[in-house]
């Protein structure tokens, strides 16, 4: 089978994720903000790429899934051990995002045993507001309106991802938003 671009930067993505964690555990702070900033860039670029180059496809919006949760959880540990004294305080906001990623990845793991795979814009615009909040804290410093911003806006994004799950009646990748699913549900 042959490679697809957008597929070995998902791929990437993957094989950063515990890079990102272990430079974290060594107190590597540039190193780890510099893969965390590539990983997200990467994310960026590798959608539109299969879109732009005909190699769309449910394998590579699930392979997309797996890389965006251990992106996630890779570059929150590193924030947690790099930049504690910040994220304490936070997490209240922190735990209720964590909470509804949850609830979105076990809803539609008990209806369809799978991942969610939607990529709704909402998911999008929250992914784009995590990049701006994680290269603004590494060249500028904390903002807690940004982060607060960022988790509010995931926290919707998780929440419509419950929704859509609940909605359709069988799996589908690559769903947009909860308004069309009643139009690409057929």
């Amino acid at each position: 089978m042959k490679s697809r671009p957008a597929d070995l930067l998902t791929w990437f993505r993957i094989g950063a994720a515990p890079s990102i964690a272990w430079v974290a555990m060594e107190g590597w702070r540039d190193a780890f903000y510099i893969l965390l900033i590539v990983s997200l860039v990467s994310d960026l670029v590798d959608g539109p790429l299969a879109r732009r180059l005909g190699q769309q496809s449910a394998h590579g919006a699930r392979l997309d899934t797996w890389a965006d949760g251990l992106t996630l959880l890779a570059g929150l540990a590193g924030l947690f051990m790099l930049e504690s004294e910040l994220f304490r305080p936070q997490a209240g906001w922190l735990l209720g995002f964590l909470l509804t990623y949850a609830l979105a990845a076990a809803t539609c793991l008990i209806k369809f045993w799978r991942l969610p795979a939607y990529h709704l814009y909402s998911a999008k615009a929250a992914a784009l507001l995590s990049g701006i909040f994680v290269v603004w804290l590494y060249a500028f410093g904390f903002s807690r309106g940004l982060l607060i911003g960022t988790l509010f806006l995931g926290m919707a994004a998780n929440l419509e991802s419950v929704l859509v799950t609940l909605r359709l009646r069988a799996f589908r990748t690559n769903m947009r938003s909860l308004l069309l699913v009643e139009r690409e549900d057929k």
